[in-house]
């Protein structure tokens, strides 16, 4: 996560962004907790039919990478340049800033982002200020398509250059921004020699199916995987029966399956 943050601040290349997501997701937001007395929780495993288990030794060598990435995370946010701010991340926060003639700017998110793909962004300024607003669009986003932006609540026209969406006008108090990221499902191979083990994906998150077998599934089958109503999770089916998906975060003790060679 911080090789990807510095060179996203570098590079202003959006892939950086996409990856530091992913890893943010499908790592540290589903990693177990740190124990006082020195279980840690060392790597996340992607082997199929695997858990999500402490490491055998206590104060591994790397145990302090996952605080540390826990609390670097809300930095990965936002990143500002002369012409004005860039948005990387989108979880529910805010950021502050002054611009060159002194104006106060703070910059408001909210949404229910990656399990929904509206975000909304509030502008609170104390006087009307030109700058850029930059949104990062993610590559499954602009594959996906189509990716819309409402600006007080007009469609707007835009392009992606780098991976972000650039918004340059003169902003006024009180003006809002509406982003729309497609989340439709997709598959990804594990490698380009291996294309029919696949993932399945959903927006920025891996889905992993609850199971301790490898279910016999053809492509078609995962890419129908239904969400269940009122949970965090989704259902495939199969020849054998259903096959319950959740992301990496909402794995207790279950076994689970990365990678299916589909049929």
């Amino acid at each position: 996560m911080k090789l990807k943050r510095y060179l996203l601040r570098v590079s202003a290349d959006g892939r950086y962004g996409d990856s530091l997501e992913r890893v943010l997701y499908n790592t540290v937001l589903g990693a177990r907790p740190l124990r006082p007395d020195g279980p840690s929780f060392y790597y996340s495993d992607y082997n199929n039919h695997d858990q999500r288990t402490y490491f055998q030794d206590k104060w591994p060598c790397c145990a302090g990478t996952l605080p540390q990435a826990a609390a670097d995370y809300p930095v990965c946010c936002y990143f500002q340049d002369a012409q004005g701010i860039f948005v990387n991340l989108y979880l529910p926060s805010s950021v502050q800033w002054l611009a060159s003639d002194g104006a106060l700017l703070k910059l408001s998110l909210a949404g229910n982002y990656p399990y929904e793909g509206d975000v909304a962004l509030h502008l609170s300024l104390s006087k009307p200020t030109s700058f850029a607003l930059r949104l990062r669009i993610p590559a499954w986003a602009q594959a996906a398509g189509p990716v819309s932006i409402r600006v007080n609540g007009t469609p707007v026209r835009f392009s992606v250059s780098s991976g972000f969406a650039t918004l340059q006008r003169r902003w006024e108090n009180g003006d809002r921004v509406d982003l729309h990221l497609p989340l439709g499902m997709r598959l990804q191979a594990i490698d380009q020699t291996h294309p029919n083990c696949v993932a399945l994906m959903r927006g920025p998150l891996v889905l992993f199916a609850l199971t301790g077998t490898s279910p016999s599934i053809t492509a078609a089958q995962l890419l129908a995987a239904k969400p269940l109503p009122g949970e965090t999770a989704w259902q495939a089916a199969t020849a054998t029966g259903p096959v319950r998906f959740v992301p990496f975060n909402e794995i207790n003790d279950e076994r689970y399956v990365t990678y299916f060679d589909t049929i």
